[in-house]
């Protein structure tokens, strides 16, 4: 230890562990010893909710049961966050989506292109009903890598019976003609990606994913079960806790894209509950900011709600760190009780709920704490076990 108080690494162990001199550690002692963390603003990838609102009204959404307000993205706070995404060397990427359809925000384009310009991969997440012709041509032209479209079905009368407002030839039709646009203009991008929530009412139509894939010149199909919400979905899940079922696997497909020939697949979830738990959004070093500035760590944490595991009801109350008006993300990201909930989640010091004997009679659980470990509680995570998943 220096005369200042300061701890003095060995030059061969920061060399090591790539610590720069004269950067700051946050120092945490645990049942192992002491743990050295970097405080490094190390993000690669932002999660961006930038409206709460949508055109849609879906069984399988959060908007049924929340009371939190329907609401876009100021300018102001967008400027906010645009400065913090310049202050991540590491950022690799900006997904816009969260719990709002990005479309119904009248300023989802200048956003999108203020963000693009940053030279980071930018990938937006849409119902696909409001994907007009002027709207796929600036995605052209911005330069978007990606477009994830939500199918929830592929004949029409699934597809309306989940996504209730949609009509699927409209999706269909609107994501045509972006790939004409692209064709049109010797254009690559955007990729089109599907995002298919598989409940009991739809999990038929998962064989002919492949085909309205290739028909929508779609490289990748993510399947997802449901976070339920209410018990009408509570009724729709597909995973078990102790069975281990399986969902029927979409072949693969091939389609033309900018001159190359790409092979497509489908991406399952997890059918079951198991002791393998990893968090993506630590693992991918990962933030969400919510509409208003909040920055929290996960999808799972960003909104309050209830949903339902296993027949029990939890409610979940949203956890941030800190919102951009006060501080900037890369200061956040190194706090210190963000850098200890990372570092919680990382080895996931936290019980499994689902297999312990008590979880009909615990009432800890049902506000999402736990009996040990960090507040709020991961233990009942659905996305910790790949069962709820996220592009």
């Amino acid at each position: 230890m220096s005369s200042d108080g300061f701890i003095v690494l060995p030059e061969k162990l920061r060399r090591r562990y790539g610590l720069e001199a004269g950067k700051a550690l946050l120092l945490q002692e645990t049942e192992m010893g002491i743990v050295l963390h970097p405080l490094r603003p190390d993000v690669r990838k932002v999660y961006l909710e930038i409206t709460t609102r949508c055109n849609l009204t879906c069984r399988t959404c959060i908007r049924n049961v929340w009371g939190e307000p329907l609401a876009d993205m100021t300018d102001a706070t967008f400027e906010r966050v645009l400065a913090g995404l310049r202050e991540l060397p590491d950022l690799r990427e900006v997904f816009f989506g969260g719990y709002g359809e990005p479309f119904v925000h009248p300023r989802a384009l200048d956003y999108l292109a203020a963000v693009k310009g940053l030279g980071v991969r930018v990938t937006v997440s849409t119902n696909g009903t409001l994907l007009n012709e002027e709207r796929a041509q600036a995605l052209v032209e911005i330069g978007v890598d990606a477009v994830s479209i939500s199918v929830d079905g592929v004949r029409p009368e699934v597809f309306a019976d989940v996504r209730s407002g949609a009509d699927l030839g409209t999706v269909v039709a609107n994501v045509g003609a972006l790939n004409r646009i692209k064709r049109e203009r010797g254009r690559a991008l955007p990729r089109v990606q599907l995002e298919f929530v598989a409940l009991r009412r739809n999990v038929a139509d998962l064989p002919a994913l492949s085909e309205l894939a290739q028909r929508l010149e779609a490289n990748r199909v993510l399947v997802t079960h449901v976070l339920p919400h209410t018990p009408e979905m509570a009724n729709e899940v597909l995973y078990r806790r102790d069975e281990t079922p399986s969902l029927p696997l979409p072949p693969g497909w091939a389609l033309e894209s900018g001159g190359w020939l790409l092979w497509g697949i489908a991406e399952l979830p997890r059918m079951n509950w198991g002791a393998e738990r990893r968090c993506r959004f630590v693992s991918g070093r990962a933030l969400v900011i919510g509409w208003d500035g909040g920055v929290s760590p996960c999808y799972a944490l960003s909104h309050t709600y209830p949903y339902y595991i296993f027949g029990r009801r939890k409610n979940v109350t949203r956890y941030t760190f800190g919102n951009v008006h006060q501080q900037s993300l890369a200061d956040i990201w190194t706090s210190d009780e963000y850098v200890r909930f990372r570092a919680e989640v990382w080895y996931f010091n936290f019980p499994s709920c689902v297999d312990c004997q008590l979880r009909d009679t615990c009432d800890i659980t049902e506000a999402n704490n736990g009996c040990w470990g960090w507040c709020p509680s991961c233990a009942d995570c659905l996305w910790a076990q790949d069962i709820v998943r996220c592009p």
